[in-house]
């Protein structure tokens, strides 16, 4: 077995040079470790590792997690010794027998399995934080195999699952293991930027004959991701999820559009506006087909995470908890007819911050239906506090936006999956790839 890590990484060096001071201790292990820098140039100099002759470090433009993966894929293929393709974040940790043990199980099993790592708690090692996901396609989520988040490795579920090799739909990046025979047949994976990369790729493996599984004592560390999510990040969710969709089904449900829309609605009734267009955005993205997705770059990335809420360090004083109807067709009919309040609003609104005083609440009590709704809130996360206010104007841009958009939906063909999977070819990764090289 002759494996390749790829690291994709940008402006993250304190991370890499940990990563890779790891690496060093098991280079006997790899045939080569390839990583891909989209930020700031000239990394290879500032970076000190033990066996130069077994790295490789590659510098383009900023085109997302997905191009900076798939170049060190077609880098690693160049060579023909190489079997296998480990690929990594560049912020996760790991121990010294990580790719000796990725190595002994490729050596057994069939040729055709990509092998799957499970995270845990950077910060709390015994705390497994995902053992593989699975994708439900006819709403267009992901699912965890973790019922829950945070598990301690001592729990029943946990050494279940952790303990013995687990099929799964696909894992992500931070530690995914896939044969060279499995690019020969399927491509590489589309450019969809960021989030969900990971999930389309290895959905299309397993429908090839590659499945996933997750082995036993194959795992990383990473940093716990939760309650960090934006709305830019939910835009990319949305947006790759309903192409994953496609891909699996040949065509997207109502369901998952709907589910899409009801996540709209529940935003506008939230104060989450940016979270709300967001979400329409990302079905206009979805609909505008495979011209959309090769159109997009690190400009429209960048506009894309300007719209946001606004978020502050977390400050002194104490949130308080909203109560919720108990009844879920009571939360249903208020959340309905705060959203119409807003939406009719087109008289003069109140000086919110001369009547209303900013209202903290904490995060896990700040959703639909409550009892009390402020017109101020401080959502307080524990880690940090977001500012939302209630914005008629806002609420009624998108909501006509969604009218649009689902009727634009209805009066228009949808994409068609070959469209999507002419973006994974060798020939189009290398004719994109030309025009995002840097020169080094």
């Amino acid at each position: 077995m002759h494996l390749a890590v790829v690291i994709c990484t940008c402006d993250r060096e304190p991370q890499l040079r940990t990563l890779l001071g790891q690496i060093d201790t098991q280079l006997e292990d790899l045939a080569t470790c390839i990583i891909v820098n989209q930020g700031t140039k000239g990394l290879h100099e500032r970076l000190a590792v033990r066996d130069a002759l077994k790295y490789r470090f590659v510098e383009q433009k900023n085109f997302g997690g997905a191009a900076g993966f798939t170049r060190g894929i077609i880098e690693a293929l160049s060579d023909p010794n190489i079997t296998h393709i480990v690929l990594m974040d560049d912020d996760v940790e790991v121990d010294a027998g990580l790719l000796c043990r990725i190595r002994s199980a490729l050596a057994y099993i069939s040729p055709q399995i990509c092998i799957g790592g499970a995270m845990v708690d950077r910060d709390r090692r015994e705390h497994l934080l995902s053992i593989g996901h699975n994708f439900d396609s006819s709403r267009a989520m992901t699912t965890d195999q973790l019922l829950r988040r945070d598990v301690h490795l001592e729990d029943d579920v946990a050494r279940f699952l952790f303990e013995r090799p687990l099929k799964v739909g696909f894992c992500g990046w931070w530690c995914f293991c896939f044969p060279r025979q499995a690019v020969e047949t399927c491509g590489l994976p589309l450019p969809l930027f960021l989030r969900g990369d990971d999930a389309e790729y290895g959905l299309r493996l397993k429908r090839a004959g590659f499945p996933t599984v997750m082995w036993p004592g194959v795992y990383v560390a990473h940093p716990n991701l939760q309650n960090q999510t934006r709305p830019w990040h939910h835009y990319y969710d949305r947006r790759n999820a309903l192409i994953c969709a496609l891909l699996e089904r040949g065509a997207v449900s109502p369901k998952a559009i709907m589910r899409l829309m009801r996540g709209t609605f529940n935003a506008l009734a939230l104060y989450r506006y940016a979270e709300a267009r967001a979400g329409i955005d990302a079905l206009k993205a979805y609909l505008g087909g495979a011209e959309d997705l090769k159109s997009w770059n690190e400009d429209m990335h960048r506009a894309r995470m300007n719209d946001d809420e606004v978020s502050e360090v977390l400050s002194k004083g104490t949130p308080i908890y909203l109560a919720a109807y108990r009844a879920p067709s009571i939360r249903t009919a208020v959340t309905v007819l705060r959203v119409l309040r807003d939406i009719l609003s087109f008289g003069r609104v109140k000086a919110m911050s001369a009547y209303d005083p900013i209202v903290r609440i904490n995060a896990a009590s700040w959703k639909v239906g409550t009892v009390r709704r402020p017109e101020q809130v401080q959502i307080d996360s524990g880690r940090n506090v977001t500012e939302l206010k209630r914005d008629p104007a806002q609420a009624r841009a998108v909501f006509l936006d969604m009218f649009r958009i689902l009727w634009f939906s209805v009066t228009h063909p949808a994409p068609k999956p070959e469209d999507f999977l002419r973006l994974a070819t060798p020939a189009w990764w290398n004719a994109r790839l030309k025009a995002i090289i840097r020169k080094t």
